[in-house]
């Protein structure tokens, strides 16, 4: 949605006055435009939490993989960011993260030298 030249002076003014909050008067074309992103997003609610539901339930496997996948959320940097610093395409690497596909192994040794982990061995008693 594009802001008109009175609406972008308000913010403007808004951010030297260092003010947090501002309300700003839609024009009637600006509203619908906004009334159609708020649906849009609103449609695509339910296959979004579907999605988050499916990351956080493969986290929580248990073994290397959910091990690898809790570090990736713990990490807090965006996926596609993640994605490139292993040189993987970020389609594959969001599947893995929802548990929904595998990495190569270089991938995979790439992404534990990303996130800084360290291998350990249990030694059973």
């Amino acid at each position: 949605m594009e802001y008109n030249a009175e609406q972008l002076s308000q913010i403007q003014s808004s951010k030297i006055a260092g003010q947090d909050r501002l309300s700003i008067v839609l024009t009637d074309e600006q509203r619908r435009d906004w009334q159609a992103m708020a649906a849009h997003e609103l449609a695509g609610q339910e296959e979004n939490i579907a999605h988050f539901r499916k990351i956080k339930a493969a986290a929580e496997q248990p073994g290397f993989f959910g091990d690898v996948r809790r570090s990736i959320l713990h990490a807090r940097r965006p996926i596609h960011e993640l994605a490139a610093a292993v040189d993987v395409e970020l389609g594959l690497f969001s599947d893995f993260r929802a548990g929904e596909a595998d990495l190569p192994p270089a991938v995979l040794n790439r992404l534990i030298e990303v996130l800084g982990l360290r291998l350990m061995q249990e030694i059973p008693h």
